[in-house]
């Protein structure tokens, strides 16, 4: 939670600190796209270091880099340049961090691994939850930076709960380390996969607080709607955790349906209608949010002694999606509005649904 907030908390923040700096959607994007762009850069790269350096290291050495970068955004940073510089900085922590935990669960032996990965996989929209909070509890009142030294906050918890619960485990040469089981096509393709459901994710964090003000919300009220949303997420990521070691189907296969329930949702999102909107943004998340438990837990089972390394590289594929999402659907807002936007991400989540469905059989 705390190593991608700072990424869905840009995207909350989207009207605030692009008034500030006299930036558009367009150009904004970036500040968003940069997270994850560099995350996805460092996924594969990061996914293989921890195999060799083990989690505890990966993981302290990645929440000390966020919890600067969050400290400089909130006292140093005065131009989009060096917001954009920031958030970089961030996202190349949370591919370190993301691999990390996958790899620290699988060697802590969990009874239940389902659960602890839905756990782990709830932190996201648990993030996107509290950088809506963020909105009217901070950036209407004292002002948006103080919404990052609370990120600040969360970081340096996280580090200490790290530091205590996580084991130190030798280095491991990098001829030594274990390989993944699955080949690098199927790893290749649930990477593709995620990819467009991922950028449905992106979009939906980077754009649904600023759509809900375009259709008639206030500030506000489309903050907290991304917060409300989010907690839907986090509810059904659990209890789909819950039910999931003892889950008969496959897990790409239950993801792949779940999420085409999703996509209807962000569908009617296109409807400039507050009630519709508020709707639709609850749907949109519920069964758009849902999916990365299933996939993480089917890629970390199939995959248990490199877990690290296999998700490093489905994780590229997300990064991706979740990179491209804010600057392509900024600039169709710009040029075709909101509802052509909504209606092109929806396309995209079904892609990915159809593609997760092909690769089913695999994890």
């Amino acid at each position: 939670m705390s190593s991608v907030f700072p990424g869905f908390l840009a995207g909350a923040l989207a009207v605030q600190v692009g008034a500030e700096f006299a930036v558009t959607e367009k150009i904004y994007g970036w500040a968003l796209g940069g997270f994850f762009l560099a995350a996805m850069f460092g996924s594969l790269l990061l996914g293989r270091l921890v195999q060799t350096i083990g989690p505890r290291r990966q993981i302290t050495l990645s929440l000390t880099a966020t919890i600067g970068a969050q400290l400089s955004v909130a006292w140093l940073v005065s131009g989009f340049l060096g917001l954009v510089v920031a958030l970089a900085v961030c996202g190349l922590a949370n591919a370190a961090t993301q691999t990390a935990i996958n790899l620290a669960l699988t060697q802590a032996r969990i009874e239940r691994l389902g659960l602890a990965i839905a756990l782990k996989q709830s932190g996201m929209p648990t993030a996107s939850l509290l950088g809506g909070l963020m909105v009217p509890g901070l950036a209407l009142t004292v002002g948006w930076r103080w919404a990052f030294m609370v990120g600040v906050a969360m970081a340096a918890m996280a580090l200490v709960a790290v530091r205590a619960v996580i084991v130190p485990t030798a280095p491991v040469s990098p001829a030594s380390r274990p390989r993944p089981v699955s080949t690098a096509r199927d790893l290749t393709m649930a990477a593709v996969a995620g990819g467009f459901l991922s950028f449905g994710a992106g979009a939906l964090n980077a754009w649904v607080v600023s759509s809900g003000v375009d259709a008639g919300l206030g500030e506000g009220q489309a903050g907290l709607m991304l917060s409300l949303g989010a907690a839907c997420g986090i509810v059904l990521r659990l209890f789909s955790g819950y039910r999931l070691d003892g889950l008969r189907i496959r897990p790409f296969r239950v993801a792949g349906t779940t999420v085409l329930i999703g996509a209807l949702g962000v569908a009617a999102l296109a409807v400039r209608s507050v009630p519709v909107h508020v709707v639709a943004t609850m749907v949109a998340f519920a069964g758009g949010w849902v999916w990365p438990v299933f996939t993480n837990f089917g890629i970390v089972r199939t995959n248990a002694a490199a877990a690290g390394s296999a998700t490093g590289t489905t994780q590229m594929g997300v990064y991706v999606g979740v990179f491209s999402a804010p600057l392509v659907t900024g600039w169709l807002i710009e040029v075709a509005g909101y509802p052509v936007m909504w209606l092109t991400v929806a396309l995209s989540i079904v892609a990915g649904a159809t593609l997760a469905l092909a690769v089913a059989h695999r994890f």
